[in-house]
């Protein structure tokens, strides 16, 4: 890589230092129009040379850092409206499971509040009652019966 660069470099400079190019008659007045073909100041124009390609890749990364900028940004949208949609699907799903839970509960409640048997079972108590108080009447008359069948004998 670097046997690469030193030729290319030199190569460059001997393009730039060539002196077989054709130049005016001395003393014109082009020649102080025209600046020299060849660079006054070698190292002042490696490092424009040098500026150039640092800005050359400047530009490239800052490019890239743009790219990837605006990446972040749509990936950050994303992500934002992804959370939301979870959080309405979470509150969705929570509000179906508290509505499935109140329905269960309120059956629950309507089957213990009043169970089915709880009809036969009222039916059957005034029947016990009428029967108890029949079975006192009896029990009454009998009592009766027995005192006037003790008086009698005695």
């Amino acid at each position: 890589m670097a046997s690469s660069r030193s030729s290319t470099s030199t190569a460059l400079w001997a393009h730039l230092l060539r002196k077989d190019t054709p130049s005016s008659t001395p003393g014109t007045s082009s020649d102080s129009l025209n600046p020299p073909i060849v660079p006054l100041d070698r190292t002042g124009t490696s490092m424009r040379m040098l500026l150039h390609d640092t800005q050359a890749n400047f530009e490239k990364f800052s490019g890239r850092i743009d790219l990837m900028t605006n990446c972040i940004e749509s990936t950050k949208q994303e992500i934002v409206a992804v959370k939301s949609l979870f959080e309405e699907q979470n509150e969705k799903l929570s509000m179906e499971i508290i509505d499935l839970v109140n329905r269960s509960q309120r059956e629950v409640q309507k089957t213990v509040a009043s169970p089915a048997q709880a009809n036969e079972l009222e039916t059957l108590r005034k029947e016990l009652s009428s029967t108890d108080l029949r079975i006192q009447g009896l029990d009454h008359r009998l009592d009766a019966i027995h005192l006037v069948g003790d008086s009698s004998t005695s």
